[in-house]
């Protein structure tokens, strides 16, 4: 018996050389919990990377380099097919979706019937690799109608789903043309897994609607992170160096800080505001305030997102000019990625992370925050529709479309006493610890196997 993970993407970044291909790995909540694993359980993992520009002879190099080193499964999608089905339907259509953005949801049918197609392709490779034993883990909202694909073919075979986004209530959902099928195809489920029990109530809510009949395992499983991994990148010199000079750049200023990528569900319009109300209000804090806003690029195929880009960039230009001067700016924004030693270090100096999400599946910068601000206990303000906030109860809870609360949070936390943040501090961190990227792939497996005993008796 092994574990089939089968996710959007391989979690390898693939360059070439004049060697041949180098692959860098991937970190993340789910790959670390697949590493604490594979002593109980084998696994091969199946993912989409990138055909464009490989010939069929560098597609069997990678994927012979993948199988045999890593067990990695690259699946190589047709270009057009790919870009239809991820950029047309998974994020120009279930994205908004599932993250209650569907006022102007106009289904394509292109789009839909390559996302179709995109599962099938999948369902193929798969196939070929799986057996009767084994246990099918299928991952998020690319692949909503592969588990029923396999369950047409695999009558018996053990198939999870988790779903790393939220899952929204049947007022959005149903406004989706084709609802009943995506609920049937993950219905084929034995167990299907959320973050939280507001999304499990909703996927139960939407299949009542749609007259389905629920007989798989649904829960509540929020995945983690493995906090040592940000403690240990602390430790090195190359973060020291980078903390020491975060230190000194900032010195006698409160740093706020906010590490996204940029995305119009992540809300940093809204803290931009709130950190700018927030200054018209006390203008005392000008001088011995900064905020450090890190936006990472994200799906720049999708015109929305070019032009969110372009809004914020306007926003902290339009922002700066009016509470700061040539010897003060407030706020700072990155439109780019940080190194892993860079962002620890941020982490670790900032006294505030903002996080002002309008809607966020579980939001695992929460968590690695709290893993590296043991020091100076650092303030977590955190929205309250982010899947993360009964994670940690320390948080200081905000609603991120009310500008007026972010700015009364932000006075919060500066004014807040140091044993007030410590005891803040150490209700976040425990749980930090206690639900970890191992614990939440352990549970899955065992309600899995709790499940699958129930089911075989029906």
């Amino acid at each position: 018996m092994k574990l089939v993970v089968v996710s959007n993407r391989l979690p390898i970044t693939l360059s070439r050389s004049d060697s041949g291909f180098n692959y860098k790995h991937s970190s993340g909540g789910l790959v670390t919990g697949l590493q604490s694993i594979n002593k109980r359980i084998n696994f091969k993992w199946f993912g989409n990377l990138s055909s464009e520009g490989l010939s069929d002879e560098d597609k069997q190099v990678i994927y012979n380099d993948c199988t045999t080193k890593y067990n990695l499964y690259p699946i190589f999608v047709d270009p057009e097919l790919n870009d239809n089905s991820y950029n047309g339907f998974c994020n120009g259509i279930l994205w908004p979706m599932l993250h209650y953005f569907s006022d102007d949801l106009v289904v394509t049918e292109k789009y839909y019937e390559a996302y179709i197609e995109y599962n099938k392709v999948f369902l193929n490779e798969i196939l070929k690799e799986v057996d009767d034993d084994d246990i099918v883990w299928v991952h998020d909202y690319h692949l909503l109608l592969l588990p029923k694909m396999i369950r047409e073919i695999r009558k018996d075979i053990k198939i999870m789903f988790f779903l790393h986004t939220p899952f929204p209530n049947s007022i959005s959902f149903n406004r989706l043309y084709c609802r009943k099928e995506i609920l049937e195809g993950v219905l084929a489920c034995n167990l299907i897994s959320f973050h939280s029990y507001e999304y499990v109530g909703n996927f139960l809510e939407c299949c009542d609607k749609n007259n389905l009949v629920c007989h798989s395992k649904v829960d509540s499983i929020p995945i983690g992170i493995d906090p040592e991994i940000f403690t240990n990148c602390l430790k090195e010199e190359k973060t020291i160096e980078k903390i020491n000079f975060f230190k000194e750049k900032y010195k006698n200023k409160k740093i706020l800080l906010g590490v996204d990528r940029s995305d119009y569900i992540k809300g940093i319009p809204n803290r931009v505001q709130g950190y700018t109300d927030f200054l018209k209000k006390f203008p005392e804090h000008i001088e011995d305030t900064v905020f450090l806003q890190i936006g990472v690029p994200s799906r720049t195929g999708v015109v929305e997102y070019k032009g969110y880009t372009e809004c914020v960039n306007k926003l902290v230009a339009d922002s700066n000019s009016k509470i700061g001067d040539i010897d003060n700016t407030n706020i700072y924004l990155q439109n780019d990625s940080v190194d892993f030693n860079t962002l620890c270090a941020l982490y670790y100096i900032s006294d505030i992370l903002l996080i002002t999400s309008l809607r966020d599946g579980m939001n695992l910068v929460a968590m690695e925050y709290v893993s590296c601000s043991y020091d100076k206990h650092g303030v977590l303000i955190l929205s309250e529709f982010t899947g993360v906030t009964s994670t940690l109860p320390g948080s200081l809870g905000v609603n991120p479309w009310n500008i007026d609360e972010i700015s009364e949070k932000i006075k919060e936390a500066l004014e807040m006493s140091p044993e007030e943040r410590e005891k803040r501090y150490n209700f976040n961190k425990e749980n930090v610890y206690k639900f970890t990227s191992f614990k939440w792939a352990e549970d899955n497996l065992d309600m899995l196997d709790e499940n699958w005993e129930k089911y075989i008796k029906k």
